[in-house]
């Protein structure tokens, strides 16, 4: 889509806001369950839960360090 006037541009602008908060929002989701899954008895393996997410072992290891970090500086 080409927006050509100001108006449509303000509506695509919205919509893309919308969509990159569902994304967000998912990736929120996602890495709680990392979380999740690495603190059951006994812990789910990194490579396990990457494979299931089709991501990196390593991808999985920044994802958790992320949301841990994210939390914690919520919960100071």
């Amino acid at each position: 889509m080409n927006p050509t006037s100001v108006n449509e541009i303000r509506q695509e602008l919205q919509a893309v806001a919308v969509e990159l908060a569902k994304k967000e929002e998912l990736i929120d989701r996602r890495d709680e369950l990392i979380d999740v899954a690495r603190s059951q008895t006994p812990p789910m393996t990194l490579r396990e839960v990457a494979q299931l997410l089709g991501m990196t072992e390593r991808g999985v290891t920044k994802a958790l360090t992320s949301y841990r970090e994210r939390h914690q500086s919520l919960a100071s």
